[in-house]
Formats: structure tokens, sequence, C-alpha cells
């Protein structure tokens, strides 16, 4: 029998806050970012946390990088990972993640994030593999655009299916953690679903299905 696949979002579930926010900040402190489009992170914060579709900071794709190198945006991502992102995670999660490691399982990290800003995430806590949001390069410089889907609702459904098909693994045979309604389409599919410090929406889905529920 194949080992329990965990599944963990990362933003609110991995970590207190957002990854997004956090690297956004630091890359406005470098200049790669402008300053006037950090105004709408706590706009974007409440209506994502609220259960809509929030603000988009980046207009859908991601224009206002166009052009950076990618090195420069790993480099500022390790940057905040080791000076803030580090201290945001959240010691239950981490223990937790911990022992299903010990215990034989696998960790797959799924979020909606950019996979540069969480991959020093996912080395420090020994994730076995990522899906995240991917940008779209040229000659080592971002487009500005999003290679493929980003990882969002039920797109994130159908790229941890696609993952799970090519592992030989059902979603039956796997849990998730969660803390946005925005999962739900995921969190339904799976054999376990735990809803971490959830959002108003999804705590009161997660009682009326009798899920379980980690508060922080």
């Amino acid at each position: 029998m194949k080992p329990l696949i965990a599944i963990f979002d990362v933003d609110h579930t991995i970590t207190e806050g957002s990854t997004g926010r956090r690297f956004a900040e630091a890359a406005a402190r470098r200049g790669v970012l402008k300053i006037r489009h950090l105004a709408l992170i706590p706009w974007n914060y409440a209506a994502y946390r609220l259960g809509g579709e929030g603000l988009s900071l980046f207009e859908g794709d991601f224009p206002i990088i166009r052009g950076i190198e990618k090195s420069l945006l790993e480099e500022i991502s390790r940057d905040v990972y080791a000076r803030r992102t580090s201290r945001a995670l959240r010691p239950g999660m981490v223990e937790l993640i911990a022992g299903i490691k010990a215990s034989g399982g696998e960790i797959l990290l799924a979020t909606s994030s950019l996979d540069f800003i969480v991959r020093p995430l996912a080395e420090a806590i020994g994730a076995d593999a990522v899906l995240a949001s991917e940008l779209e390069y040229e000659a080592g410089r971002c487009t500005g655009r999003i290679a493929g889907k980003a990882l969002f609702g039920a797109a994130k459904l159908e790229s941890v299916s696609a993952y799970l098909d090519r592992h030989g693994v059902s979603l039956a045979d796997c849990s998730f953690y969660s803390d946005s309604i925005h999962d739900l389409p995921l969190l339904l599919a799976v054999g376990e679903a735990v809803a971490v410090a959830p959002d108003r929406r999804l705590r009161r889905e997660a009682k009326g299905r009798g899920w379980e529920i980690l508060d922080f």
C-alpha cells in the first residue's frame, strides 16, 4: 500500500499571513515593485479571507515585474524566507508535517502562490513536491504572464489530480489541509479534509460536514 500523501495549502495554513505579501513588501524595498502597488494588499487580504475573489494586486497577470530576472526574484524570495517567513511558520503545522514524514507519509504543497516564493519554505520543511502558480520566462526574464493556470480553486484540484495520477495515488488516499473556502473543490475530493484556522465560510462548511478544524 502506498503511503498517504498529505497535501497542504501554504498561506494562512502553514504560515501566519501571506508569503506573497512579504515578498511584495521586500520587492518594493528593493525597487522591484512600486510602493503604490502595496496599497491594494489590505483590501485583497480582507476580500480573500471573507471568501470573495479579492482584488488582484497584479491585475490578472504580473505586468509590473515584466523584464525582471528570474534569478533576482529567487534571490529576494530566499532572503524573505530567511528574514521573515521562517518566523511566521505555525509551530503546530511544522510539528504535524514532521510527524507525517516520520511515519512514512509524503508532503505535497499545493498553493496559488508563486513557485519561487514558496520554494525556500518547501525546502525548509522537507516537502516532497510543490505544485504552485508559475510565471513565464524568456531568456531568464519574466514576461509578466502566468505559465498555464494559477492554482486557484478548481485549477488546484486539476493540478493535484494530475500529479497523483502520475504517481498512481488516489485522492481518496490523501488528506488536504487548508484555511480557505477557495480550496473547497480539493477539500471535497480527498479522503480526509482538515480546515486550518479557516475563514468564515470554510469554518461553517467544515462544521456542517464534520471535518476536523485546527485553530492556532
